[in-house]
């Protein structure tokens, strides 16, 4: 059998592939250096609170299935690894496993006789997703398989957390700030804070973000209160095959700039879009005198000489409203 260096890991996770590929090639990998039937790679998908099968080499579907709903949420070696943080777990490390459901009525019928699954924990210690290795001999895997899958683990649980690389740019544009991962069903996780109460977004701002998830822009928006939030949405590059269209949402308390009334971000709003002064009156059931106005006092607060260049102002510093976010 061919075996390949530890580089061979390091080589696949910085790779430009996508996160399929890259967690197929890391089983590849890794099946040069430990013996298995057949080995697969899941990641925990926050918002959709679900796992997802990146790679799966050899099991069977019913088994995947398995491994990705009943066996998270109620095996006794998984939740093993969840209490006392541990490493990989065989079958014979865990006392009684063979008599598990997973074992019988699972592996065992599937032609398992033997097994180990891993927590994929980062170091700053999220839970990113689960390995999944099983032979069909109980000799395999060997002490020295745990060892070599115990010092993957935190390398690969870094590549899947889908949380890293949002957080870093949430922290470098709007440090401090709350900041969201949001996906096109709205479905919606804080980021620094896992203890951050969703509700903190308010519903109707979530109602838009979701519908523009995959749109890099800026708007404002304004709370119950009154109080003015600049909201800066960041698509994400989907991870995996099947993901969702998900973005990246600061929010930052923030006066209008320029002196702006609401009215007046309404009519720049859009101005921005391109709507003629009488579509501008007609949608905001003013008249279109009216509009005029508003338009020579927004010139002369940002100091910009015609609507070309207010456009291109709204543009930059987002004098968006986002309430108007799919109107006219």
């Amino acid at each position: 059998m061919q075996t390949l260096g530890i580089g061979a890991y390091h080589e696949v996770m910085r790779s430009s592939a996508d996160l399929n590929t890259r967690a197929d090639e890391l089983l590849m990998a890794l099946g040069e250096r430990v013996r298995s039937s057949a080995s697969a790679i899941c990641l925990w998908d926050p918002l959709a609170g679900r796992h997802i099968t990146l790679a799966n080499h050899h099991y069977p579907n019913a088994v995947m299935a398995h491994f990705n709903s009943w066996f998270v949420d109620n095996d006794p070696l998984f939740k093993q690894m969840e209490r006392v943080s541990s490493g990989a777990l065989r079958w014979r490390d865990f006392p009684d496993y063979r008599r598990s459901h997973s074992v019988t009525n699972v592996f065992t019928p599937a032609g398992f006789d033997e097994g180990l699954s891993v927590r994929l924990v980062t170091a700053a210690g999220v839970y990113a997703g689960t390995l999944h290795v099983n032979s069909d001999d109980r000799r395999y895997p060997r002490d020295s398989d745990v060892d070599e899958i115990n010092r993957l683990r935190f390398g690969v649980a870094s590549l899947l957390d889908v949380t890293t690389r949002p957080t870093l740019v949430a922290d470098f544009l709007a440090p401090g700030q709350p900041a969201w991962l949001v996906d096109a069903d709205g479905r919606c996780r804080a980021l620094r804070d896992d203890h951050l109460p969703l509700d903190l977004i308010d519903p109707t701002l979530l109602a838009v973000i979701k519908n523009v998830v995959g749109v890099d822009r800026r708007f404002r928006w304004c709370d119950d209160t009154g109080t003015w939030y600049l909201v800066r949405l960041i698509p994400a590059t989907p991870r995996h095959n099947v993901a969702l269209p998900t973005g990246l949402v600061m929010v930052t308390p923030e006066p209008l700039p320029f002196g702006l009334t609401t009215r007046e971000l309404e009519v720049t709003t859009f101005v921005a879009r391109g709507l003629t002064t009488q579509r501008i009156a007609e949608t905001l059931t003013i008249s279109a005198k009216t509009v005029g106005h508003h338009i020579e006092h927004i010139l002369g607060k940002t100091g910009v000489d015609n609507r070309v260049a207010l456009a291109a102002l709204a543009s930059q510093h987002g004098l968006i409203a986002g309430h108007l976010l799919g109107d006219g």
